[in-house]
């Protein structure tokens, strides 16, 4: 006759778990740890949080207004409650519940209000994040070693990001951007090369 052995299957039970969830923590860690160094990542062996590898060739917000205008004259630009941004919207015909139509602003995408580097300076912090070789450890331990992650605290746009941003919404063209921008970097950017494909 075959007897169940309860206490035996659930104490199994708990420790697979256990071990799964120790897996899944480990896993989102590590996951965690890979995104915030990857928003932060070099493009094509430049740094990005340094102003003057991102500089390029550098334009004003009036400029860059000027130029995204004759791509589209469509585009409304408002001053941002922070002096310092610019927000770039699009009207948008809505329907509503009467049956017609009714224009809506929508929100595109925020720029700089005064000088614009070509490409994006993404400022960096750290942050802190449990070592991630401890999660598995069987030595049980009080003291949490952390480890120090360099991620994205804060971005000052470039004017290359703002057309991929309308190059993506498809509220510009290749050849709007070729015409009024000219489509080849001022230098290698693998992130430009990635976004326009």
């Amino acid at each position: 006759m075959l007897v169940l052995d309860t206490s035996a299957q659930q104490d199994w039970q708990r420790a697979v778990q256990a071990e799964s969830n120790a897996a899944l923590r480990a896993k989102a860690l590590l996951d965690e740890i890979r995104s915030n160094s990857i928003s932060v990542g070099d493009d094509a062996g430049r740094d990005t949080s340094c102003l003057l590898a991102q500089m390029g060739r550098p334009l004003t917000s009036p400029e860059v207004r000027r130029r995204l205008h004759l791509c589209n004259r469509n585009l409304i630009f408002e001053q941002s409650p922070d002096p310092s941004k610019m927000s770039i919207c699009i009207e948008k015909d809505e329907r509503v519940a009467s049956g017609g139509f009714q224009k809506r602003k929508v929100f595109v995408c925020g720029m700089e209000s005064g000088i614009m580097p070509e490409f994006s300076v993404l400022h960096k912090t750290e942050k802190q994040l449990p070592n991630p070789e401890l999660l598995g450890s069987k030595t049980p331990t009080r003291d949490i070693n952390w480890q120090r992650v360099p991620t994205f605290a804060a971005e000052t746009r470039g004017w290359r990001t703002v057309l991929v941003r309308l190059l993506h919404g498809r509220l510009i063209t290749e050849m709007d951007v070729r015409k009024h921008f000219d489509w080849t970097p001022s230098h290698e950017s693998q992130k430009w090369a990635d976004q326009t494909r």
